[in-house]
């Protein structure tokens, strides 16, 4: 009588810890998930290759991530990067997106001028800083850009959202591909 209870009990213990199954959000290139409370995450794939950022043990950004509003400026401007400091690989990558009151997409494919510093539109900035001279690479017409903006909550202060584009050397001939970026940071 046993072995024919638990024949028949085994089966609907099984389906009864099948919603207890976790589902795994493991990204299979290491990024972090694309999440919206204001982790403080960020990544993206570089020419196919995981990009994550680290901040200097000894620096004032330890997670190697960054953002801030200005909403009192002539335009509001939202800012946010990401930086790796590291022995091997001193880059940041960075948005700057002025005008910004809402979630929504925003395109990245204005002419751009490393002179105008923040005068410039809405834009996209990877820096190499080593080795010496820092290279900078640029969003604009023939290097586009988007930024989808999926959470912009100026009351909890999070953005948070998803990025892709194509980055054009400053002054050069090499450009770079940026793919499945997302961000999800307190500002």
């Amino acid at each position: 009588m046993k072995h024919m209870l638990f024949v028949l009990l085994a089966p609907l213990a099984v389906l009864l810890a099948l919603p207890a199954c976790k589902k795994d959000d493991t990204d299979p290139n290491g990024l972090p998930p694309a999440t919206q409370e204001g982790k403080n995450t960020a990544g993206f794939l570089l020419n196919g290759q995981p990009w994550l950022p680290k901040g200097s043990v000894l620096g004032s950004n330890p997670s190697g991530v960054n953002a801030t509003w200005n909403p009192t400026s002539f335009r509001p401007n939202l800012t946010f990067g990401f930086g790796r400091y590291n022995d091997g690989d001193i880059t940041d990558f960075g948005f700057r997106l002025p005008g910004l009151h809402s979630p929504g997409t925003v395109m990245l494919n204005q002419p751009v001028s490393l002179l105008l510093g923040n005068k410039n539109p809405a834009h996209g900035l990877y820096v190499i800083h080593r080795p010496s001279p820092d290279r900078y690479f640029l969003t604009g017409p023939s290097a586009r850009g988007q930024v989808i903006i999926t959470r912009f909550d100026t009351v909890a202060r999070v953005v948070s959202g998803t990025f892709e584009a194509k980055v054009k050397e400053d002054g050069g001939p090499d450009s770079l591909t940026i793919t499945q970026g997302r961000f999800d940071l307190k500002f």
